[in-house]
């Protein structure tokens, strides 16, 4: 090559070192003008435009340059390049071991074939190349972070993760070993410095689509999900064909609550990844939050149809299955997620239950205590057993696993801020001050409440802090101390004690139940008024009230323990009975739709029921003959009244009113009428109507 040519090429090199490609390839297209076989020029030139994006150009170029010098190992190795970035790999790995058969040493090409193995998907091929690539290029940072991709593909991560920072230590303005870095970071739970490194990419390649979204990622592994819905909307409007990004945009939503957000962003998934069970998993816990039971069921058929039967998709597909009613189909799925995962707690707890519902109580009890045997703390399953025990009368261990649900949702937080001694039942109160807190709905409040005679007994001064819907009418309760409504200022105290651990501390058994019934009443000249207005009515009065707290009866323990006022229609053909409406809230309204509801007097407005209700609905129970009701807050209303109660109950109700028995420990006036099919109120309902008539009858 003469010296024109030699200087041609200088001058090439020296504007594509310069990123100067058009003019370049202008100089060496010049030089291949007057010499068409200049292998250099050629070589040059190819490399040239495959930076300016024409590959195929690039490979044929270059191919031509090896065949005139056949023995230059970085001409091969250019071409094998050339060839991956075609994503023709096979033949890429032919030139670069044509390469290394001229030159073992050649750093760049043991890369080259690292990463076209990679690109492969043969990491413990590529390992070897890429392990010699950085033992013969130390400092070149793309060698140590294509070796540290190949460790984390093999699962050797804290090795990946030095190379990684070996890397960003090489080249500190290196984007994507900057990504790699926070992902491997990710992966070792190192949220915080994933999110440093993953910044710094975006910091160095801003509009970069996956890394935007592993921004979205980190930021909500580390709790901040509203913050992480930001870099996954980026992300899409970059790249809004990643389904995987949908989804976590999705998990983020799900996080925040914002289920239908959810349910847009999975619906958006799966129209690109239509067969991606986890999408398919996650839509069904989004439709299960939005309570559509039957399409989140469809959604964990779809998972499982899918091959993804996991004890975690089995489990929540006995969940909605248990939402609808369909109990058997429900203890089948949880039995089966136990089968898939024997370790799971939640599969094991979900089965106790379903056991119970269907009344097999030894197997529901053996299912409780696998569930402890793999986790002796858990309070789920502490709980589920406490019930359990309670149901079948074993007050002893019932009480004190039943301390469990101060480890439970509002329960636990409700104990906060207590700065007394917890009184647990040892220590003496004569001459002490003593906060009793109700953590339990109003029924509970209610039932439990008795015993605050017994710590007054005991010498204590008692201040019982109660739910604002129970202020007023808990005032009426035989007592000496002073009852405040949740969120009053409370006074020094030296002992607290929840109001539902109180059983427990004074150890409760089934045989001796504090009584002194009735504990509450009814104003006087309140109760006066209401039996002059039913003065109106004729026979025998009796008040009905049919729907409890339709949100704490979509939890599986409490599904099924109302009834419809339908259900309740053979009471109306009892003579000399008028029947009062004693219903609150939307469910009042089932008047309307039966055949004799024009009979069902209303006296009250059903829509109130703030403080004033209870009081109001006290003063009415007292002034009626009976009242039959389901197992609800106003079955414990009138059994502190010592009003004449029924409660109608569904095969396998709630712990308090254990089994077969007809009667209550727990209150005096009240019978109990049981379902002997699991979902017959009509039955039931023939049964009440008998007892109806032969109080009327005096029999």
């Amino acid at each position: 090559m003469n010296a024109g040519a030699s200087a041609q090429l200088a001058h090439g090199q020296a504007l594509q070192q310069q990123g100067r490609l058009a003019e370049a390839a202008a100089v060496f297209r010049q030089l291949l003008a007057d010499e068409p076989r200049n292998s250099h020029a050629l070589h040059l030139l190819g490399i040239t435009v495959g930076r300016l994006g024409r590959r195929q150009e690039a490979v044929d170029l270059i191919r031509k340059a090896v065949e005139l010098q056949p023995s230059s190992a970085i001409m091969h190795t250019n071409l094998a390049y050339a060839l991956s970035e075609l994503g023709r790999n096979p033949e890429a790995l032919q030139s670069y071991d044509q390469a290394l058969a001229l030159q073992p040493d050649l750093g760049a090409a043991h890369l080259g074939r690292g990463m076209a193995l990679m690109r492969l998907a043969r990491p413990g091929e590529a390992l070897g190349s890429l392990s010699r690539a950085v033992q013969l290029r130390p400092t070149d940072a793309q060698a140590h972070n294509a070796l540290g991709v190949a460790l984390e593909r093999l699962g050797r991560n804290q090795e990946a993760l030095e190379h990684f920072e070996r890397a960003v230590g090489l080249n500190a303005r290196f984007p994507d070993a900057y990504h790699n870095l926070g992902l491997m970071q990710m992966s070792l739970g190192r949220y915080p410095e994933a999110l440093s490194s993953i910044e710094q990419a975006l910091a160095l390649q801003p509009g970069h689509a996956a890394t935007l979204a592993n921004k979205g990622n980190a930021l909500r592994a580390l709790g901040r999900p509203a913050e992480a819905l930001l870099s996954y909307a980026q992300s899409l409007a970059i790249a809004p064909g990643e389904a995987e990004v949908h989804h976590q945009r999705a998990l983020a939503f799900l996080s925040l609550q914002r289920y239908q957000d959810a349910l847009a962003s999975l619906e958006s998934a799966l129209a690109l990844a239509p067969q991606e069970s986890g999408v398919h998993f996650h839509r069904g816990v989004a439709l299960a939050h939005l309570e559509r039971h039957e399409e989140a069921l469809a959604s964990f058929d779809r998972v499982l149809s899918l091959g993804g039967r996991s004890a975690e998709a089995l489990n929540n597909r006995g969940n909605e299955l248990a939402q609808l009613g369909r109990h058997a189909e429900a203890l089948q799925a949880f039995l089966a997620a136990i089968e898939c995962n024997p370790a799971s707690v939640e599969a094991h707890i979900n089965a106790a239950y379903m056991l119970r519902a269907v009344g097999r109580f030894p197997e529901a009890l053996e299912k409780f205590d696998r569930a402890l045997a793999i986790e002796p703390d858990h309070a789920h399953a502490q709980w589920g057993k406490a019930l359990l025990k309670l149901t079948l009368g074993e007050f002893d261990e019932g009480w004190r696993l039943y301390e469990s649900r101060l480890r439970l949702g509002p329960a636990r937080q409700h104990l906060l801020g207590f700065s007394a001694p917890r009184w647990s039942g040892t220590e003496a109160l004569a001459g002490k001050v003593i906060l009793i807190h109700a953590e339990q709905g109003l029924g509970d409040t209610l039932q439990f409440s008795r015993y605050v005679a017994l710590l007054e007994a005991r010498g204590a001064e008692v201040i019982l802090e109660v739910p604002e819907g129970l202020s007023k009418l808990m005032r009426s309760l035989k007592m000496r101390g002073t009852v405040l409504t949740r969120g009053e200022p409370l006074p020094q105290v030296d002992y607290h004690c929840p109001l539902l651990s109180l059983p427990h501390a004074l150890r409760t058994q089934p045989d001796a139940i504090p009584g002194g019934v009735p504990y509450i009443s009814a104003d006087a000249a309140a109760v006066a008024d209401w039996r002059a207005r039913l003065g109106a009515l004729s026979g025998l009065k009796v008040g009905l009230n049919w729907q409890g707290n339709v949100g704490v009866e979509k939890r599986t323990w409490f599904q099924g323990r109302s009834f419809t006022l339908a259900s309740a229609a053979p009471l109306a053909r009892v003579p000399g009975v008028s029947f009062v409406s004693l219903q609150k809230g939307t469910a009042a309204g089932e008047r309307a739709a039966v055949e004799f509801g024009a009979a069902l007097a209303q006296l009250t407005n059903p829509l109130e029921t703030g403080p004033d209700a209870p009081v109001e609905t006290a003063a009415l129970m007292s002034a009626l003959d009976l009242v039959i009701t389901s197992d609800t807050f106003l079955a414990h209303l009138a059994g502190a009244l010592g009003v004449p109660v029924f409660v109608v109950l569904q095969a396998v109700p709630d712990w308090r009113w254990q089994l077969e028995r007809p009667d209550s420990p727990w209150y005096p006036s009240m019978r109990l009428f049981r379902q002997r099919e699991a979902g017959n109120w009509l039955e039931v309902f023939e049964r009440v109507a008998r007892a109806v008539a032969e109080m009327r009858s005096g029999v």
